[in-house]
């Protein structure tokens, strides 16, 4: 009798909210999955990479690497990674469940909330009045990546997101308000503070305690420290100069918003469910939330086709919802499409992957086993630049000793005008390069960018300073003349 309790409190527990039975696919299937995770893996030099999959309602697990290739941590289903952008449809879940709570309106102006928030368009103060959270939560606002994120402050002090938004007072705008969707992350950050002053709470704790909890996403956080206490975080990696290493990006906690959020691919599974209409064991008040969530701004045109939601871009008959993400050490993909029931995960401790990863397991999954893994754009670039700056060092070496060599061998002749100009153009060049290493925030730069940019940089200009002492030491040797 004992064993038919514990047999029955087993299954019991395995079928209560949202268990993870395997997903029945073939041996090659899987096979397959984990081949392309594998070479993914060894291709980019992304350490650790872990995908969700549900599909016919059911979830399954693949990883490949470790979490920390350092300290030997296989990654799995718990580990722990940044889902970089992808911690947008959380904020937006949250600001919209404040909305179905009647604490506010979406098309309330952002004046309403933060009074001392203003911007300019093309040197005049926008009208605030007009600026609406819609904008904000629709990319619409005219804020892009372009200038403002690689401003965004680093630190990790409670008052972050406010000196981060303060950051973008009368910050000039791309193009006026509700024109067009152009992609700006700290669109989010914004509503993240107004989620503080409507709430009476921290961003942190309004998450954790409204969102998260109630939604049974206990193995996501909005504090790091929270994260690391599991020891489940993965370690983050960066690639430059043809190698992968460890690199622990600043800290962006005013940015957490739109960025910081921390999960593992088993709470994303749930969370995916939850968008899919599978997981039920929520609060009714949620439903209504996820609906509006996919909801795209259809009054400005589509990128690409898609239209942008909240925290999610969509196609027009809303069949397909999804989002990538990316960090200095990080990157993510989700991809869900609604008719067909299938959704994927991917999350990673490495940015240089190649996100379009997920479709190839979709592919797998549609029964075409033979799939091969491509390099990123991200890592293309690195190794251009990488190469780049190995052939430009050698170049200069070789004109350096070259000018050496004439110097000492041939006979001093008269500058001439083709040689002055040379010369002259040479050495601005030079002198512009220098200039560029020196006044760009680098800082700033490298967090997002590989190192090799840095590097391709220098190697120019030492090449262009050769190349100018190789022609103005030109010598002549006469007896060639003869």
């Amino acid at each position: 009798m004992k064993k038919i309790i514990v047999f029955m409190l087993a299954l019991l527990i395995l079928f209560t909210g949202f268990a993870t039975p395997s997903y029945a696919l073939s041996d090659s299937q899987s096979d397959s999955i984990q081949t392309l995770l594998d070479d993914a893996s060894r291709i980019s030099g992304v350490p650790g990479i872990s995908i969700s999959i549900l599909a016919n309602d059911e979830v399954l697990f693949f990883s490949s690497g470790y979490a920390d290739r350092e300290r030997g941590l296989s990654a799995s289903e718990n580990t722990l990674y940044e889902l970089a952008s992808v911690s947008k449809a959380f904020t937006g879940m949250g600001i919209l469940l404040l909305e179905e709570q009647g604490l506010l309106s979406m098309s309330d102006s952002i004046q309403e909330y933060l009074p001392w928030f203003t911007l300019k368009y093309r040197g005049r103060p926008v009208d605030m009045q007009s600026l609406t959270l819609n904008n904000f939560l629709h990319h619409t606002s005219g804020l892009t990546n372009f200038w403002h994120t690689q401003n965004i402050p680093q630190g990790n002090t409670p008052d972050m997101l406010q000196k981060t938004v303060e950051m973008l007072v009368d910050a000039e705008l791309a193009f006026p308000p509700g024109e067009q969707h152009n992609y700006g992350t700290v669109n989010y950050d914004v509503l993240g503070l107004v989620i503080e002053s409507v709430s009476g709470q921290s961003y942190e704790d309004f998450m954790k305690e409204q969102v998260f909890q109630p939604l049974g996403l206990h193995q996501t956080y909005v504090y790091k420290e929270d994260a690391q206490a599991t020891g489940q975080l993965a370690q983050g990696y960066r690639s430059s100069f043809f190698r992968t290493t460890p690199y622990n990006a600043p800290d962006y906690s005013g940015n957490k918003p739109a960025a910081y959020i921390i999960s593992n691919t088993k709470d994303m599974a749930r969370w995916m469910g939850i968008q899919m209409g599978i997981v039920q064991d929520i609060p009714e008040i949620f439903h209504t939330v996820i609906e509006k969530s996919h909801q795209g701004d259809m009054s400005v045109p589509a990128v690409n086709k898609m239209y942008y939601a909240a925290g999610w871009s969509v196609d027009a008959n809303q069949t397909m919802i999804e989002h990538p993400g990316g960090n200095p050490n990080f990157g993510t993909e989700v991809v869900i499409l609604l008719n067909e029931r299938i959704a994927i995960c991917l999350l990673t401790n490495g940015e240089n992957i190649n996100r379009s990863l997920v479709l190839k397991v979709k592919d797998i999954l549609d029964g075409n086993l033979t799939q091969s893994y491509e390099i990123s754009g991200t890592q293309l670039l690195d190794i251009i630049l990488s190469s780049t700056t190995i052939i430009l060092c050698l170049l200069a070496v070789l004109f350096f000793l070259l000018g050496l060599r004439r110097r000492k061998t041939n006979e001093r002749q008269p500058m001439t005008k083709k040689r002055i100009i040379v010369t002259a153009i040479m050495l601005v060049a030079t002198i512009v390069q220098c200039i560029l290493c020196f006044a760009l925030d680098w800082s700033a730069i490298l967090i997002w960018r590989t190192y090799s940019v840095l590097t391709a940089l220098i190697s120019s200009a030492l090449l262009t300073a050769s190349i100018t002492w190789f022609v103005y030491t030109h010598r002549y040797n006469a007896s060639l003349r003869k």
